[in-house]
């Protein structure tokens, strides 16, 4: 039970390893009265004949949500003390309250100077309770703006056809770009309480998980079976008489995937034996014992998205004992001896009970501590700084069945799109740990987390010392190297697009910083294709990081200023230090305690159709 309950930690590497994830996703199931995809184009003009004027009613409920997302972002600053107070004073607040406490419902104007403040580039702004207080303002006053105005369904209808067009063309060929149309046009069609029908039928086909992973039961099991090996006093008190004594334990913990489709649930088992060496004292005798007790002991826990969680152990035991010797007067042995020989049984039913008490406290007491460390680790480095930012998978829903763990991931906010369909490859059979990611699940979160937003080195140190514990050696910066800065663009900030065994990733800067000294925009795009020379993978560039100003086309004859050509020479040298020529796709070898596992050698490593797959599978001893 000392190893049993610290292996729990061990369930911790699974879900952070996963971190979005499951088992190949079948196609969505068709919703009564939703257009099928190849309807939806024609949806879309169809739905231009019922475009609904906006009324006083929608905007009071916008209203009304602004109204609370503000009180929440009120109790956050109230709590932030002087920070706080400086934060209302940046967003204008008593301005604010003002506005929206007039009988008119606020100038416009004077909102959307506000609402520009909420938008800013500063850092802080894009915690969650910021950010919800923007989007609501940036509602409510589009809202106000679009009752009775008369550009309002022109425009409505002007969006349905551009929607319908971007829809034909991302089911002939899927895009980022097109992804990108489409998402944007049905986050307008839902603020503006539009065509209903046509967004959710977009988010029902074309929103689905876009991350999905699975983990073996042979991983589970390695990582947390154990040997159990120790030695403890303990005091006990039966029948009368005090007892106390030194008790060794040995056995064998397993564990057990258990089949759950909303969590995933491992039970573990403990059995083993307990010998001891026991002196009971009632009155003025001692009476000398062996005892042997067996014990089997079961824990249930469970990972869902909000963490660690367990159910208190259950535990069985059966006692016997031998006695040594009776010390004392004569008469008080010849008294006790009766009495041991009358009680033992009962005496042997208590102490089994003690012992399953005794065992499950163990458990649970240990148990907690684990999942205590493995939630402040998840917790702390994973779920907290994503929920802060509003950047957790809209899904990330755990499952198990007797043979794998997994996790499903969806990483799409309402304005975005996720997997158009299902990966391609299933995972592989001899697979101990699958992946199958989704162009999308990268575009998405980068967009959320950096669109318009200015990252220095400094944060992304801070933010990789957090999550691994250094900065990894390609990124730390020369001794000599100036701080530098990126201004990411206000959309595709980084994208990347699986197809044909190759990766390609592209960094879309407005401006860079370094030092004291700016620079204009520029993308960076490097290619990789994906190769296999016998049992090695490796990610080879094809040519040389591919540098430009945004809209700039190779061989038109456009020349770069002087300034242009600067940040392009730095941005290589940066960029070279991330992007080699050549990437060895190398053995997994997980850390610490779940160094059990074993190494985890890369088996698949298959680029297709926006999907990134990759499986691993554990090296024989």
């Amino acid at each position: 039970m000392n190893s049993m309950a610290t292996r729990v930690a061990c369930v911790a590497l699974i879900a952070v390893t996963i971190v979005s994830a499951s088992v190949y996703a079948a196609e969505n199931p068709p919703e009564e009265g939703l257009p099928s995809p190849k309807e939806l184009p024609a949806a879309c003009r169809a739905a231009k004949a019922d475009f609904r004027p906006l009324t006083a009613e929608d905007v009071q409920q916008a209203k009304t949500q602004l109204l609370a997302d503000l009180k929440n972002l009120d109790r956050k600053l109230a709590a932030d003390g002087r920070n706080g107070e400086s934060w209302r004073t940046y967003l204008q607040w008593d301005k604010l309250r003002a506005q929206l406490n007039s009988d008119d419902g606020g100038d416009l104007d004077v909102l959307k100077s506000i609402y520009e403040r909420f938008a800013a580039d500063q850092q802080g702004l894009e915690l969650v309770w910021f950010r919800n207080a923007a989007e609501a303002l940036w509602r409510y006053r589009f809202l106000a703006a679009s009752v009775d105005n008369e550009k309002l369904k022109p425009a409505y209808e002007q969006l349905l056809d551009s929607l319908a067009k971007h829809l034909e063309q991302y089911a002939a060929r899927p895009t980022a770009e097109n992804a990108l149309q489409i998402g944007n046009a049905v986050g307008q069609l839902q603020d503006a309480r539009q065509a209903p029908q046509v967004v959710n039928a977009v988010a029902h086909h074309f929103r689905r998980p876009n991350m999905l992973m699975q983990a073996s039961a042979d991983i589970i099991t390695a990582a947390l079976n154990d040997e159990v090996d120790y030695t403890e006093p303990f005091t006990d008190y039966i029948l009368g008489t005090h007892i106390r004594g030194t008790g060794h334990t040995v056995g064998q913990v397993t564990a057990e995937l258990i089949p759950d489709d909303k969590r995933g649930v491992v039970d573990m088992t403990f059995l083993g034996i307990t010998e001891s060496k026991n002196i009971g004292s009632n009155g003025p005798v001692q009476i000398h014992s062996n005892s042997a007790t067996r014990i089997g002991a079961r824990k249930r826990l469970w990972v869902d998205a909000k963490g660690f969680h367990a159910l208190p152990a259950s535990a069985n035991a059966a006692s016997e004992s031998e006695i040594n010797s009776i010390r004392g007067s004569a008469m008080a042995q010849r008294i006790a001896s009766q009495r041991v020989t009358q009680q033992k049984g009962r005496a042997e039913q208590i102490a089994a009970q003690h012992a399953e008490q005794r065992a499950a406290r163990r458990i649970d007491r240990r148990a907690a501590e684990a999942i205590a460390r493995a939630n402040d680790s998840y917790v702390a480095k994973i779920r907290r700084p994503l929920v802060d930012r509003k950047l957790f998978p809209q899904r990330f829903d755990f499952s198990s069945t007797a043979e794998t763990l997994r996790l499903v991931g969806l990483q799409a906010d309402y304005c975005q799109l996720g997997a158009p369909r299902p990966a391609p490859l299933k995972p592989n059979n001899k697979a101990d740990l699958s992946l199958r990611m989704h162009e999308s699940a990268i575009n998405n979160l980068a967009a959320s987390a950096w669109a318009g937003r200015t990252v220095s080195d400094k944060r992304i140190e801070a933010a990789l010392v957090n999550l691994l514990g250094e900065v990894p050696e390609q990124l730390q910066d020369d001794e000599d190297q100036q701080p530098w800065a990126i201004t990411f663009a206000d959309e595709e900030p980084i994208t990347l697009a699986f197809a044909g065994n190759k990766g390609v990733l592209t960094i879309r800067g407005r401006k860079y910083r370094r030092g004291d000294e700016s620079y204009p925009g520029m993308n960076v795009t490097v290619v990789y294709q994906f190769t296999k020379t016998g049992r090695q993978f490796k990610a080879v560039r094809q040519g040389k990081l591919q540098i430009n100003p945004p809209g700039f086309i190779s061989g038109k004859g456009e020349k770069l200023s002087s300034r242009q050509v600067v940040i392009r020479k730095l941005l290589d040298r940066r960029f070279g230090r991330i992007f080699k020529p050549e990437i060895l796709i190398e053995d997994l070898e997980l850390p610490d305690r779940w160094s059990k596992v074993g190494k985890l050698r890369p088996v698949e490593l298959v680029a297709k159709d926006a999907w990134l797959a990759i499986s691993w599978q554990r090296v024989a001893e």
